[in-house]
């Protein structure tokens, strides 16, 4: 059964939601689930822009054969290799054995990699410096590498001014009967999902990012169609989600507020972050985010970093060592590069000394521009009277280097 969906004259969306996988990348949870975005354009020249996860390869295989119409498949335009964008590719090449494939030097490497189907004599090797024409429109390519694998192109439909981004202003979510997100509620249904997709997927490439944008604010681009999650049409819709990964690709909080994130073993430390959020806002600090590490998964407090200007870590001593979801979450946040936040920390320990309050801040101490506030506090078992001093005299740090607008 096809699911189609024209999102400019001749082009449509071709994509397949993916309602089953419980882990985006096997490490990302998606309760959300996520669509695979694949598009069609129908000129004199037929093309299939990407293809879909091979877990839902059939519907995407239906939509494909219902807009050929028993017409041949000139060109399929791979613009990122990465499997749940190229798993279903080889099957679609075989089926159409007509079809060109148009891409990057290193992607088309890449299919060799994956497949070990070399078909050099169908190759079309894209570059800037080329169009490749299909009748009434004209395909251009933007390299965009790292954005997020070394091979991505954009591709743009100069006629329409259509871009296909790849990766590029994505986000988690099926689509709900529209693809479009002016005809979603995107701020409630998708936004925080693009956050998370750029914070864990994207975001060490923040360079990168800004670098392919710089190369398509130089083109009119009326509509901006992702590999994942709604495409954007209106000005306001392309408006937001430019500056959104402007933001995030700079590490520019949306926040000026504190998000505390903690692991405890018995409920100490917890008591303690609890206790600081209160003390926060005592101090007037309004926009204060509490997250427990052992029930939230990473991906989600990841976001929150991206969100939130000053960071809170409280967490335990454990084996001697720091405890391990905080260790993993600050190595997470250390490999993405955060960058540009104000710390505080607090550690707890029992009969060991304060490790987790070292480690915490060895870990954060090599991220760029970021600084610590105050005295880390270092509890003793449980919070006393000499803890809730040095809580209070760190709540004082942090709510003055706020009210500072630093």
């Amino acid at each position: 059964m096809h699911q189609v969906q024209a999102i400019a004259d001749g082009i449509y969306w071709i994509g397949v939601n993916d309602f089953v996988t419980n882990r985006f990348e096997n490490i990302i949870p998606i309760p959300e689930g996520v669509s695979y975005n694949s598009y069609f354009i129908d000129d004199e020249k037929t093309a299939v822009v990407d293809t879909v996860d091979a877990l839902v390869m059939d519907g995407f295989l239906d939509n494909v054969e219902y807009l050929l119409r028993g017409r041949p498949l000139d060109y399929i335009i791979v613009n990122h290799m990465e499997p749940d964008h190229s798993s279903s590719l080889l099957t679609l090449a075989e089926r159409h054995p007509e079809a060109k494939l148009a891409g990057s030097a290193q992607a088309l490497r890449m299919f060799e990699q994956f497949f070990h189907r070399p078909m050099k004599d169908r190759y079309v090797t894209t570059g800037e410096k080329m169009t490749l024409p299909l009748g009434r429109r004209t395909l251009r390519f933007f390299s965009a590498p790292m954005v997020h694998w070394p091979e991505v192109t954009f591709t743009y439909v100069e006629e329409q001014q259509v871009l296909f981004s790849a990766d590029a202003f994505g986000c988690f979510g099926v689509l709900k009967g529209s693809v479009f997100a002016d005809e979603l509620d995107y701020a409630k249904q998708y936004e925080d999902g693009a956050r998370r997709y750029y914070t864990c997927i994207v975001s060490k490439y923040g360079p990168q990012v800004l670098a392919a944008m710089k190369k398509v604010s130089a083109v009119p681009v009326s509509c901006i169609a992702p590999l994942h999650g709604p495409v954007f049409r209106t000005e306001e819709d392309i408006g937001r989600i430019l500056a959104d990964t402007a933001r995030w690709a700079k590490w520019e909080p949306e926040v000026k507020g504190a998000a505390i994130f903690y692991t405890s073993v018995y409920g100490n430390t917890a008591a303690a972050a609890q206790s600081f959020a209160w003390k926060l806002r005592e101090r007037g600090v309004a926009s204060v985010e509490v997250m427990d590490l052992c029930k939230t998964d990473a991906a989600y407090a990841m976001a929150e970093v991206m969100r939130y200007s000053h960071l809170v870590f409280a967490s335990t001593t454990y084996n001697m060592g720091l405890y391990p979801l905080m260790r993993h979450f600050l190595t997470m946040m250390g490999e993405h590069l955060v960058k540009d936040r104000r710390i505080a920390l607090i550690g707890n320990s029992s009969w060991a000394p304060n490790i987790a309050g070292k480690v915490m801040k060895e870990l954060t101490d090599t991220w760029k521009d970021c600084s610590l506030i105050g005295e880390p506090v270092h509890i003793l078992s449980a919070p006393g009277p000499k803890e809730e001093a040095a809580l209070d005299a760190l709540a004082d740090a942090v709510a003055a280097d706020l009210q500072a607008g630093k």
